[in-house]
């Protein structure tokens, strides 16, 4: 349970801080695939039409004595979703004209553990 208000913690400050960007609009817990991802950043292209790139984040929360092998099934859950999200026939359109970046963030406790750009393949 701790876990899962972490997680929404640290969803409501990264909503909150790339919210004071004017390049993006900022989407938390998207409708994706029958998922929701945590983030999905999609350029306002109508008043900055020179960005060029999108993202979708999934964002993963250990607590402070989460395991590594918890972290990476957590990893490897967060890449499954993150390929299943792109597939969905809305990014595209949300997308459109952009470079889809796949993120993943994972967090232990208070500590940053990793953020890595996932491929759209496997592999």
């Amino acid at each position: 349970r701790s876990g899962m208000e972490g997680e929404r913690n640290v969803q409501g400050f990264l909503c909150a801080y790339l919210s004071l960007t004017p390049l993006y609009l900022i989407a938390p817990e998207t409708e994706l695939a029958h998922g929701y991802c945590d983030l999905f950043l999609m350029p306002d292209r109508k008043r900055y039409p020179e960005v060029a790139h999108s993202y979708i984040v999934e964002l993963k929360y250990l607590t402070a004595k989460g395991t590594q092998a918890k972290a990476d099934r957590q990893r490897e859950e967060a890449v499954g979703q993150l390929r299943h999200y792109a597939q969905d026939g809305k990014v595209a359109i949300m997308a459109q004209g952009t470079e889809l970046h796949l993120i993943t963030m994972q967090m232990r406790g208070t500590e940053l553990m990793r953020v890595e750009e996932i491929s759209m393949e496997e592999g």
